[in-house]
């Protein structure tokens, strides 16, 4: 080693927990490898720091710029100091591939509290220093490891809460997050259905508003991951375990839904059918069924004189009405169906008078209940935040401060609960209604211009069975409820009866 390289040296320190961050770790490790710098006449080039960085592997961003600035043939480094070796490595393959790379350098690895250097004694030294500080980290994981399964035993998710769900307090278990467990429940409710595949369905709840807590728009891999993970149904499955933990936190879906979404018709309807099971080109499929033999009619394509066309039929040719009718023939008698049951605008009027009136009867308390949970909310949280301070007083020894925590905790979940229970009811009616009927209006442009997931959507809202077809003309079916209240109002078959108050809107 040159002269000029032996008077050089760089220092790493590092610390691997956001407390020694915050304490004096750093500032007493860089002071003592100063003075074992200067004990040794060798200058200090720069100091590198990782802050709160694990060991365990060579991984760290500091760390490897201090490799870099050394194995630099501009800048010759004599020493590379460390607090301890603990510090360099916490792995013993690691802390011999590293130093062979300093070594390559031509720098010296040297540590300020511990007597290693290029002798036999030394290098022996060095060697069970490293060995025992792996094995030192290898017993904080395995401790670290024991003390998380006991927790998951106990019911509690000792991770990061994943999306939908929260920590009320640090240190508490999860709960479910107001404003994005909403999202979480539609996710599953609607990939039931079986009409979506991972992608389709992220692009619909980004529509809805769903983002992620960076912000981001939900993409497929994320919904997939959503879809598949049993804590959203208050099951925590790790380690081979599989914890029920509804008893000490709110999950968000229902065990049956959850299995619902992993039933393999599901996955076939949305990613693995065949074609002609889930084929955008014919909506109508299924829905539509023949007068004559009640089968519901499929549809297919056929080519022909260099072109393809597309037909709706039976699905067998046994029945005496069986045909081939082109597809934009059957979906214009379609249309014309649907222009013959779109509401007008007067029965509009009537229906949401009717429901306005009776939302402002059964649900003008749910402002004042909804307001009062929250009230109960934060008069548990200030007991909570009373309990801690009992603990620090003395008042409570440890095991009555966790038990009075977990209860208020319980009591705060459950409470957050009945609020996302209420979130159907806690909106604003009348936007809601004038939305619903912005599309019952133009129902039939709706149809039209929808994409085959929701076509598919629009035709359940609008049908509760199948829609006759006689060969001729689409007709007689089974209409949803608005529907059927709208064509029984414009045959003076209703039931309707306007609120007082109502008349003056039709005096003209």
């Amino acid at each position: 080693m040159t002269c000029e390289r032996a008077k050089t040296s760089v220092i790493y320190c590092r610390v691997s927990s956001k407390e020694q961050v915050e304490g004096t770790s750093l500032e007493s490790q860089e002071r003592i490898c100063r003075e074992y710098a200067a004990r040794q006449g060798v200058e200090v080039a720069e100091v590198f720091i990782d802050r709160g960085e694990s060991a365990k592997t060579a991984d760290r961003k500091e760390f490897l710029r201090a490799l870099s600035f050394c194995a630099d043939k501009k800048r010759p480094i004599g020493f590379f100091i460390v607090y301890k070796l603990d510090r360099f490595a916490r792995n013993q393959d690691d802390h011999v591939t590293v130093r062979a790379i300093l070594k390559k350098s031509g720098t010296q690895l040297k540590s300020a509290t511990e007597p290693i250097d290029e002798t036999p004694v030394g290098r022996a030294m060095e060697g069970m220093v490293s060995v025992f500080a792996e094995f030192d980290n290898n017993m904080r994981t395995e401790r670290t490891k024991q003390g998380m399964l006991e927790r998951v035993k106990q019911g509690v998710w000792v991770w990061t809460a994943p999306l939908g769900f929260y920590r009320p307090v640090k240190g508490s278990n999860i709960a479910p997050e107001p404003g994005t467990a909403e999202y979480i429940l539609i996710a599953f409710e609607e990939y039931a259905k079986g009409i979506y595949t991972y992608e389709k369905l992220a692009t619909y709840l980004a529509t809805r508003g769903m983002r992620t807590r960076n912000g981001k728009i939900p993409c497929a891999q994320l919904i997939e991951k959503i879809l598949k993970n049993p804590l959203y149904m208050g099951v925590i499955r790790i380690w081979g375990l599989s914890v029920n933990g509804t008893g000490t936190f709110v999950p968000i879906i229902s065990e049956s839904l959850f299995t619902q979404c992993q039933a393999s018709n599901v996955r076939k309807s949305a990613h693995a059918a065949p074609r002609s099971a889930n084929n955008p080109l014919f909506p109508l499929r299924r829905l539509v069924v023949c007068t004559e033999c009640q089968k519901p009619l499929t549809g297919s394509s056929s080519k022909g004189r260099g072109r393809k066309y597309a037909y709706y039929h039976h699905a067998k040719q046994d029945c005496p009405e069986a045909k081939f009718i082109p597809k934009e023939t059957l979906e214009q008698l379609f249309v014309e169906f649907l222009n013959e049951v779109e509401p007008d605008i007067k029965y509009e009027k009537m229906f949401k008078a009717i429901v306005l009136d009776s939302w402002q009867s059964n649900y003008k308390k749910l402002d004042e209940n909804n307001a009062k949970i929250r009230k109960d909310i934060e008069k548990l949280e200030q007991a909570r935040q009373r309990t801690f301070d009992l603990h620090r007083a003395g008042t409570y020894n440890d095991d009555e401060f966790l038990e009075q925590k977990e209860l208020i905790n319980k009591q705060i979940s459950q409470k957050h609960l009945f609020i996302l229970e209420n979130r159907v009811e806690e909106f604003d009616m009348e936007e809601a209604l004038n939305y619903t009927f912005g599309v019952v209006r133009q129902t039939t442009q709706t149809w039209i211009v929808s994409e085959y997931p929701e076509k598919l959507r629009f035709q359940r809202m609008i049908f509760e069975g199948k829609l006759d077809f006689d060969g001729k003309k689409v007709g007689t079916a089974e209409l949803s409820l608005l529907y059927r209240m709208n064509r029984d109002y414009a045959g003076n078959k209703s039931h309707l009866v306007a609120p007082t108050g109502f008349e003056p809107v039709f005096a003209a």
